[in-house]
């Protein structure tokens, strides 16, 4: 029987700052992401060079009313789940704002900003 490959799952409430270690957050509050959502995860994981699978029907267990999804990941550098978390907070931690996955981007004329001269 062959056995399957390795992977690590990662849900969006791991890094959410606002979450307490209870609703599921896994590390600590200094090292969590602000406004957390699948695609900072997924843009960290694209950053560090990891292969992953974006699956947004999976439900995270703890919040399965308001979960967006989760990231399948296969871990070729890391040697655990934890230090792969905390590899990942640390790039998504860094990011000011990514566009949502689900979102095409806006056609049509631009939006006008209004400049003070």
């Amino acid at each position: 029987m062959l056995r399957k490959s390795r992977s690590f799952v990662l849900y969006p409430e791991y890094f959410d700052k606002q979450l307490s270690r209870k609703e599921g957050r896994k590390i600590p509050r200094s090292k969590a992401v602000e406004d957390c959502n699948l695609s900072k995860i997924a843009y960290a994981c694209k950053h560090l060079e990891l292969t992953h699978t974006i699956q947004k029907d999976k439900h995270y267990s703890k919040n399965w009313w308001n979960s967006e999804g989760r990231i399948v990941v296969n871990p070729e550098g890391a040697n655990n789940k934890t230090e792969l978390i905390r590899r990942v907070a640390n790039v998504a931690r860094k990011l000011k704002k990514v566009e949502k996955l689900t979102e095409p981007k806006a056609k049509g004329k631009p939006k006008q900003t209004i400049s003070k001269t």
